[in-house]
């Protein structure tokens, strides 16, 4: 399914997001305490503002507020049927609605958005695939651990429990902080158009970026299925992400310092693999740009 401008769609569908998950939250906790009303208030309005505020100034941290906050909604909504029954009618509306937010949120060109917004000049920014390895497994893990660190503390104060409520936060935050931060990573890996060509900026698969130059590049379009990923004269920085991926070939060679355990070597390399989230529209940059024909 194609989405143009995805972005604007999400602030729209965001912005209304009050008016389906915030009723029914009100709905589940109306008979409840004051004091868990206004904890469960809170709570939505300061991650109701966060993401609207990361889409309205569009860079890679807020990606990562909107990719971490909004498919919590769902979890939320569930949660909040489970500890008092909302009617279907309601319930539907407000899953259906917070779906359609992380699809939004979730989808390549989102992500090629918000990170543009970094850019500068005559600069454009893609990002490149989250890694198999992190994305089948770990990536929902530390998501869950993130969003259960963020809400069980404010959620224990709520119920009147302070104590446990500290701990919670005392705990709970620094330990979500750090796994956002740890997710936050996945939102700097991109390549970026420059005049002079293009760099692939991925500090999970290279020590530092690198820029492929113009004058360097003889054809850049989708990877050969039968390419040797383990050639000398091959560097691929793709970490098996799933999906297409694309391959640049250069007169010369560019020097790369591949990320390993032990000492980093400086590798020469002559055609580069890397896998981005919309190989079509990376290709049209460059088509556009006069780098490839």
């Amino acid at each position: 399914m194609k989405v143009n401008k995805p972005l604007p769609i999400f602030v729209a569908v965001w912005v209304t997001m009050p008016f389906s998950m915030g009723f029914a939250i009100d709905t589940a906790l109306q008979q409840d305490t004051m004091q868990r009303q206004i904890g469960a208030s809170v709570c939505f309005w300061v991650g109701w503002g966060l993401v609207l505020g990361s889409c309205i100034i569009r860079r890679p941290w807020g990606l990562t507020v909107m990719r971490v906050l909004t498919p919590a909604t769902l979890p939320a909504l569930l949660a909040a049927h489970l500890y008092s029954n909302i009617s279907t009618a309601i319930l539907a509306l407000a899953l259906t609605h917070a779906t359609v937010a992380s699809f939004l949120a979730l989808l390549p060109e989102t992500g090629n958005v918000m990170v543009d917004g970094l850019s500068y000049g005559d600069e454009k920014r893609f990002l490149l695939r989250v890694p198999s390895a992190i994305v089948i497994g770990p990536l929902i893990l530390l998501w869950a651990v993130v969003v259960f660190g963020l809400i069980a503390g404010p959620i224990a104060v709520a119920s009147d429990n302070w104590i446990l409520g500290m701990v919670f936060i005392g705990i709970g935050w620094p330990i979500s902080a750090f796994g956002f931060r740890a997710i936050h990573q996945l939102a700097r890996r991109w390549i970026v158009f420059v005049p002079n060509g293009f760099v692939i900026h991925d500090y999970l698969a290279t020590r530092e970026p690198f820029l492929l130059r113009r004058q360097d590049i003889i054809s850049l379009g989708p990877a050969p299925a039968d390419t040797e990923t383990d050639s000398e004269e091959v560097i691929d920085v793709t970490q098996f992400a799933l999906g297409p991926v694309l391959q640049v070939a250069l007169h010369g060679e560019v020097e790369v310092v591949p990320r390993s355990r032990g000492v980093s070597e400086v590798k020469l390399a002559k055609r580069i693999l890397f896998s981005p989230t919309r190989p079509g529209a990376v290709l049209k940059e460059a088509y556009l740009r006069r780098l490839v024909r």
